[in-house]
């Protein structure tokens, strides 16, 4: 018997069915705590966890899986040309021979899988204006606003540091008692040959200060302690204090396609409810993933101590991570809700979403609704001046 998600996506790919507004589709079927064992093959052990630690309110509604991935044709062009060209170093701390695409077309390791996760596809210039969440066990919540620039150098064409994965400015808007700082990043892609460097401005003093080694574990300063350096993005940084497993392919239930969710006729009340966000607003479709783990090396400290991530196969972004605590214990679980955006086109979070299921809080990242601006992927490109310490004043004025 075919599977009722599988057929409904079929029949929407062959144009068998007509198209339908993101406002109106209805979910084929909605998983709770109540009949999830059902699906329990289509769940993450995090999913999972959720529907035991909120079995009231915690949903999954599944709609027909539209394979709506795109990306520019020069992308997939370079895609194919890193297949023959692109490795990992000996530390498999970083890779070489790829440029402007996904690095590992055909991955045959799961830290292959990772760096397709860490240089897929984000354009090659992003400005967007976007507020944090950290929300209480009680669905109250505070806001941080912010305003970021990020550009993609591994994307560009003339691109003069071949280990460098992006560049970014950042300045806090809001709340008062915050804004007006802000930061600049410059990511390596192998972060063992090549340290992130961070620098922050200093509001008090007006200057701009070496930022701390912002890496691994360390607590994000605006997340109330619900999220690492390296949970950001799902997970970033260097790969070096795991060992790294590459488990299986699997159809899992995966948050996608969220228009609804990035609509700016929702309110961040509608949206930031008691222990999770408001499911009404998210879709979920079955999707291929790649299941990768890392335990943490014996030698090394980490408030993790193995982290099962999965990744989805289409846009290789990170949109589940389940967390485990030093003993054994599954206690964070990070949900990536993904968007196709036609108009670059791409694939990317609308938030991520961090829980920790010991004291049913959790930070929510990347909230555009009540922005008046949209994410802007067009702007001219910034120059490299303005990545500096001069620019980062300039930036946050």
């Amino acid at each position: 018997m075919i599977h009722p998600t599988k057929l409904l996506s079929f029949l929407l790919l062959a144009g068998l069915l007509p198209k339908i507004h993101a406002q109106t589709e209805q979910p084929m079927f909605t998983i709770t705590h109540d009949n999830h064992k059902q699906y329990q093959q289509h769940l993450t052990a995090g999913q999972i966890a959720l529907f035991n630690t909120y079995p009231d309110s915690f949903k999954i509604p599944v709609y027909a899986s539209r394979k709506s991935h795109k990306e520019p044709d020069w992308v997939t062009a370079n895609t194919q040309t890193n297949i023959k060209t692109a490795k990992l170093n000996e530390a498999g701390t970083g890779f070489t021979g790829a440029h402007a695409g996904i690095p590992f077309g055909e991955p045959e390791s799961a830290l292959e899988v990772y760096f397709n996760h860490i240089a897929r596809w984000r354009g090659k210039q992003l400005v967007t204006h976007a507020s944090d969440a950290n929300v209480g066990e009680d669905g109250e919540f505070q806001l941080t606003s912010r305003e970021s620039l990020i550009r993609f150098d591994y994307y560009l064409e003339n691109n003069d540091n071949p280990n460098r994965l992006f560049s970014a400015l950042s300045k806090i808007t809001a709340p008062a008692t915050k804004a007006g700082g802000g930061g600049l990043v410059l990511e390596p892609i192998d972060q063992i040959e090549e340290a992130r460097n961070a620098w922050l401005w200093d509001k008090g003093r007006r200057r701009v200060v070496r930022a701390p080694n912002v890496a691994y574990d360390q607590p994000v300063n605006s997340a109330s302690g619900l999220r690492t350096a390296d949970d950001t993005d799902i997970i970033n940084g260097s790969p070096d204090r795991f060992d790294w497993q590459l488990l299986e392919q699997r159809e899992i239930y995966i948050p996608y396609n969220n228009q609804k969710l990035a609509s700016k006729q929702l309110s961040y009340t509608d949206i930031l409810k008691a222990g999770h966000i408001n499911p009404e607003h998210t879709r979920y479709e079955l999707h291929k993933v790649w299941v990768i783990r890392a335990t943490l090396k014996s030698e090394w400290r980490h408030l993790y101590s193995q982290r099962d991530f999965y990744i989805d196969a289409d846009s290789w972004s990170a949109v589940i991570a389940d967390q485990y605590d030093k003993q054994g214990n599954l206690f964070r679980v990070s949900l990536s809700y993904l968007n196709q955006d036609d108009n670059l086109p791409g694939t990317f979070p609308v938030i991520n979403v961090y829980h920790d299921l010991n004291s049913k809080r959790y930070h929510v990242m990347g909230l555009q609704n009540e922005s008046n601006k949209s994410n802007d992927y067009t702007s001219e490109l910034v120059k490299d001046n303005m990545f500096t310490s001069n620019g980062l004043k300039r930036f946050v004025k």
